[in-house]
């Protein structure tokens, strides 16, 4: 076996090894070198203190972009980055993809339909699931309602796993291997929200009798 032969199988297996568990360095390492997005280090959480922003009320503890904040892709800058801020967040703008954002019980229910078809990348929290799409397809969603927000461009962001409070639903590659998973077109969604806002607005109705 050559040289190039064993540094290709080396990253090979790296590439699709698991990620060790709340190592934010490895996550934000896989981002790049998996998918090719940017991602910077974002605000940490810290226990009993909060968000290291300093707004004792964040809403998005240890999970949103620093003030000034500039993602990168190279592996060298990110690795460097992230272990210059131990316990930080992982931001990345929405360049890569469209971000759809949706109250986390009807994004649910949402998922389990677009599941038929195959994964789709969503990410969850306490109050939101957000999935994501192919890149500038989300503005098929502006018709559906103040219930869904659409994150685009680069100066929108999204905070990604193993943020505060952030984890995978489903992951944005294939486990094992981490081959990337192709994004949807956002009208892939259209139906699925459609469904769901009906099956909610009856529940409400039949709760409201």
């Amino acid at each position: 076996m050559t040289l190039s032969t064993r540094v290709i199988t080396m990253m090979e297996e790296w590439m699709a090894a698991p990620l060790p568990a709340g190592d934010v360095a490895a996550y934000a390492a896989a981002y790049t070198a998996r998918l090719g997005w940017s991602v910077a280090p974002g605000h940490g959480h810290r226990p009993r203190r909060g968000c290291t922003c300093g707004d004792r009320e964040c809403r998005t503890s240890g999970a949103h972009p620093r003030v000034s904040w500039v993602a990168g892709v190279e592996q060298a800058r990110v690795r460097a980055e992230f272990a210059a801020a131990p316990g930080a967040g992982v931001v990345a703008p929405t360049v890569p993809f469209d971000a759809v954002v949706l109250p986390r019980q009807f994004g649910m229910a949402v998922m389990v339909r677009l599941d038929r078809a195959g994964p789709v990348p969503c990410t969850v929290t306490d109050s939101a699931a957000t999935l994501l799409v192919q890149a500038g397809t989300g503005m098929v969603l502006h018709n559906a309602g103040g219930i869904v927000e659409v994150r685009s461009g680069p100066d929108r962001w999204v905070a990604l796993p193993p943020s505060h409070g952030v984890r995978w639903d489903t992951p944005p590659w294939h486990e094992p291997g981490g081959a990337a998973l192709t994004l949807p077109h956002a009208r892939a969604l259209v139906q699925p929200i459609a469904e769901v806002a009906r099956y909610f607005g009856k529940a409400r109705a039949e709760v409201d009798r």
